[in-house]
């Protein structure tokens, strides 16, 4: 509980620290997720970004926009899984809720949101391992962000709940999580992984 008060608190400051920047990102962000293709890319600009201010460099938007071109072809490897495997438990939800009927129908339907929820959850952690990698495979990242969850289940648990709290509350005030959400989520999964890291005693060139 700890750790994940102090992710969470060193976020919040990563964003307070250079607001403006962290606001043109989001808004990037948001734009390129809306028109779809260039999405991917920009989401992993983002978590890249995120990853160098959690090793403490200092970053401007050259930055972001250098990753948001370097990285387009791991971008839409990321992006085509999960857009397949998504898409295919969406659609599992929706169709379990009209066709199964009675006793087995809530319990299947249930089945599905849960995989899904697990399923997005990996995403939290893998996108970071992307850049602790010593290549930006992005099965490898699935793999290390599904090993870190099993390691690490009540801190993962503990940290996406916060997460999400922290979305609501934001979008309940001051819609903050729509100007901010995407930078803060980006700089919490990294600093995350890179706890767990530290916590294992285990370094980049070993993940």
């Amino acid at each position: 509980m700890k750790a994940v008060l102090l992710i969470l608190r060193d976020s919040f400051q990563d964003v307070w620290a250079d607001l403006w920047t962290m606001l043109a990102c989001n808004l990037f962000w948001l734009v390129a997720n809306v028109l779809i293709v260039p999405g991917p890319p920009a989401t992993l600009a983002l978590v890249y970004w995120g990853n160098r201010i959690a090793h403490g460099e200092v970053v401007d938007l050259r930055d972001f926009w250098s990753a948001f071109g370097r990285y387009w072809g791991p971008a839409w490897r990321w992006g085509g899984i999960n857009l397949c495997i998504i898409t295919f438990l969406i659609v599992d939800i929706a169709l379990t809720g009209q066709i199964a009927q009675g006793l087995w129908g809530p319990y299947l339907q249930g089945l599905y949101i849960a995989l899904l929820a697990s399923w997005l959850t990996v995403q939290l952690f893998a996108l970071p391992f992307l850049f602790e990698q010593k290549t930006t495979s992005v099965h490898q990242a699935l793999h290390n962000g599904v090993v870190m969850i099993g390691k690490n289940l009540g801190f993962s648990i503990v940290l996406t709940l916060f997460l999400l709290l922290t979305l609501i509350v934001s979008t309940i005030t001051f819609m903050l999580s729509m100007m901010l959400g995407a930078v803060f989520i980006a700089s919490a999964s990294n600093r995350a992984v890179l706890n767990r890291l530290e916590n294992h005693k285990l370094s980049s060139s070993r993940v």
